[in-house]
């Protein structure tokens, strides 16, 4: 009688001997995880405090000093301070009820509407045909890149300067003007509702555009044309980046099926891009609502106001009359383009989110 040699499988019961001398996994202590857990937590809030304080102290604090400021009555000879009562002239919504009912704040947000309009559209438009003429250009795209990325690298003040020396009225500075001159196109053109000048008066009075219920002044789309030209660099980046993810193999496929190359940027590289364009649009919107530089060195909102905008109102409330106290309707404005750049970026930053896949 053969004996098996196989010794029988330790007991599996709760008072077994297997059990408690490592027979089974010894199941970690609870205590032990929570205490791993708060240990994590609190090396995570030691690295994002550093970066929460500059947070709040070089943008929360000023923010809340401009809200606060707007309910209040002062000037920059006058200056308001949040810790001196003696500075406090309570306002309340005063400042709120005299901007929205000035009628150069509402002339300065038609102006700045234009721009939401005609300035993304410029600035997609124009950056996405350039990068796309650079991608089937490969022999000299580097060239072509840098001609289109070379206005981005100085400012928009610069950007200003230079083309009010285009738009000069003299023909003999003025390129725009000497082009003109040469082929005989100075007068006046009036198509439907458009009355164009070409007498030379670009960023004076080159006409109006009549939409029956309002004139736009077309001296804010010469403005809005010479910051498409000097944005446009950071369009072009943007979308060739984007050409550089796009598969050869789907390009070689539409061309196979017969596509010539108009129809390959439709239906191929133009899907491709739109996660870039979104980007390159919505910065677009930001800039254009809250643009300064450009419009203060070419016009200084002139003539008159027919090229002022909401950037350009604050400035002139708080810092363009010293010895009044109209900073607080300054700083209404400020607050209120605030809200209005909160409004149009969050759907946009909503979508940048992931989403959730469903189950």
């Amino acid at each position: 009688m053969i004996t098996s040699l196989k010794k029988p499988p330790p007991a599996s019961g709760p008072g077994s001997t297997g059990d408690r001398r490592g027979g089974g996994r010894t199941p970690t202590a609870p205590g032990g995880t929570r205490t791993a857990g708060k240990r994590g937590s609190r090396t995570g809030y030691a690295f994002v405090t550093p970066l929460m304080v500059v947070f709040a102290l070089f943008y929360l604090w000023p923010v809340l000093q401009s809200v606060l400021s707007s309910f209040f009555t002062w000037g920059l000879l006058r200056p308001w301070n949040l810790f001196d009562r003696s500075t406090w002239q309570f306002a309340g919504m005063a400042n709120y009820r005299h901007t929205l009912s000035d009628p150069d704040f509402w002339h300065a947000g038609a102006n700045s509407l234009l721009w939401l309009i005609l300035f993304p559209l410029m600035v997609v438009g124009i950056s996405l045909v350039a990068a796309v003429a650079i991608w089937h250009a490969r022999r000299w795209s580097v060239v072509f890149r840098t001609v289109f990325v070379l206005p981005m690298t100085i400012s928009l003040a610069a950007a200003g300067v230079i083309w009010s020396f285009v738009y000069n009225p003299d023909a003999h500075i003025g390129v725009l003007n000497a082009v003109l001159k040469a082929l005989h196109l100075q007068g006046t053109l009036n198509i439907g509702p458009l009355h164009l000048k070409t007498t030379g008066q670009w960023l004076a009075d080159p006409g109006t555009l009549n939409l029956g219920f309002y004139d736009i002044r077309l001296v804010n789309v010469f403005v809005i044309i010479a910051a498409a030209w000097a944005f446009a660099g950071y369009g072009v980046i943007t979308f060739s980046a984007g050409l550089a993810s796009l598969p050869q193999e789907l390009v070689d496929s539409a061309r196979v099926d017969g596509c010539g190359p108009l129809q390959v940027v439709r239906h191929v590289v133009v899907p491709h891009l739109r996660q870039p364009m979104r980007i390159v649009f919505v910065v677009s919107v930001i800039f254009a609502l809250r643009t300064f530089d450009i419009v203060y060195v070419m016009t200084s909102g002139g003539p008159g106001t027919d090229s002022t905008v909401l950037g350009l109102l604050p400035w002139q409330e708080a810092f363009a009359f010293l010895t009044s106290p109209q900073a607080g309707q300054g700083a209404a404005v400020a607050v209120l383009m605030s809200a209005v750049l909160i409004v149009l970026g969050f759907p946009y930053l909503k979508s940048m989110l992931p989403r959730k896949e469903s189950r």
